[in-house]
């Protein structure tokens, strides 16, 4: 337990700096780069407020790297003090050293993803936020939390425009009624859309409904008040707008419920929502990997050569994770396959490597 703590100890530290140094080198370079739009009353609290946010979505996507470039740092160390030589002297295999940094990776995993469904998503929409109020910066980010306005109904005959409201109802609601040759045949507008009680039944109030005529000629209507029957229940309306990383992962599993039952493309959000915790734990992988270089027999060099595995390792995790995500995106691999693959090969060819070389 002792040697455990030491290992573990080392390899915490080696990360938390890592993390730091990396976290601190890209606020530097983003300010210098944005330094002349940060003017105006207030700026220096909302210049603060806004790197802030940065910083913890920085950490969370530097996070698998940097806990790569603790193993790799951790067990260069050793080997410079002479550690791991007294280590293998007393008959203790590599196993000894893994086992603690590969815990502490694995705390660091739990920790990234939870920031990132606690913190990150909100932190970003924050830091757009005061980038867009503030400096008038705009982002798209804030487009995750609203509802998807326009939908098209089941057969593509009805097309739906839903200005504003929620489940229990939507306001200024416009219905197109196209023919098979797209012309429009009948619109539909209403102050209010509520679904009644009736299934497939909906209450529209204070209707003005236009009906088009083949002689080019439109027919109009008022009514107060009326129920139509449409094909789309109110579950059918809350899909949300804005891309799959915009949104938490409670978020992204009922977009993809819905998307699944609506017959719509979910498989980017699925893709998402898996590589929300395939992406974490790859800290794990990449740095077994890194251990497997750094403790194999006869490597020289420390610190350089750690920094050049690391770099090295980085790149073909990420090379393959970039693969895996494109063949996801296309179908060839399912999403679940395509988020897990990278992390399990690295696994496998880390654990190889620390057996044979080590």
């Amino acid at each position: 337990m002792t040697l455990f703590l030491h290992v573990a100890r080392r390899a915490l530290v080696a990360f938390l700096g890592s993390l730091v140094a990396v976290v601190g080198l890209f606020l530097v370079v983003d300010f210098a780069e944005n330094s002349s739009i940060f003017n105006g009353e207030g700026w220096l609290l909302a210049v603060l407020a806004l790197y802030a946010y940065r910083a913890a979505v920085v950490a969370y996507q530097i996070a698998p790297a940097a806990m790569l470039l603790a193993a790799a740092i951790t067990a260069s160390d050793l080997r410079r003090t002479r550690e791991y030589t007294a280590l293998r002297a007393l008959g203790l295999g590599p196993w000894r050293v893994v086992v603690p940094v590969l815990a502490v990776a694995a705390v660091v995993a739990v920790g990234a993803a939870w920031l990132d469904d606690a913190v990150v998503v909100e932190a970003t929409s924050r830091a757009e936020e005061i980038m867009a109020n503030q400096f008038h910066r705009a982002g798209a980010f804030q487009r995750a939390s609203e509802r998807k306005r326009w939908f098209r109904g089941r057969g593509g005959r009805r097309i739906y425009h839903l200005r504003g409201g929620g489940d229990a109802g939507f306001e200024r609601v416009t219905v197109l009624e196209v023919t098979d040759a797209f012309r429009l045949s009948r619109r539909i507008d209403a102050a209010r859309m509520t679904p009644s009680a009736v299934p497939g039944e909906w209450v529209l109030e204070e209707v003005a409904e236009r009906s088009f005529r083949d002689d080019g000629s439109v027919e109009t209507t008022f009514s107060p008040r009326r129920a139509y029957r449409f094909d789309e229940a109110p579950g059918a309306f809350a899909v949300r707008a804005g891309r799959p990383g915009q949104m938490r992962r409670g978020v992204l599993g009922e977009q993809i419920a819905l998307r699944q039952r609506l017959g719509l493309p979910a498989q980017d959000f699925a893709l998402e929502w898996h590589d929300r915790l395939a992406y974490p734990l790859a800290g794990i992988p990449a740095g077994l990997v890194a251990l497997g270089l750094a403790l194999r027999r006869g490597r020289k060099g420390h610190l350089t050569a750690a920094l050049v595995e690391a770099v090295a390792v980085s790149f073909a995790f990420w090379s393959v994770h970039g693969i895996c995500w494109s063949l996801g995106l296309s179908g060839r691999l399912s999403p679940a396959l395509a988020a897990w693959a990278p992390n399990a090969l690295f696994l496998v060819a880390g654990a190889l490597a620390v057996r044979r070389y080590a």
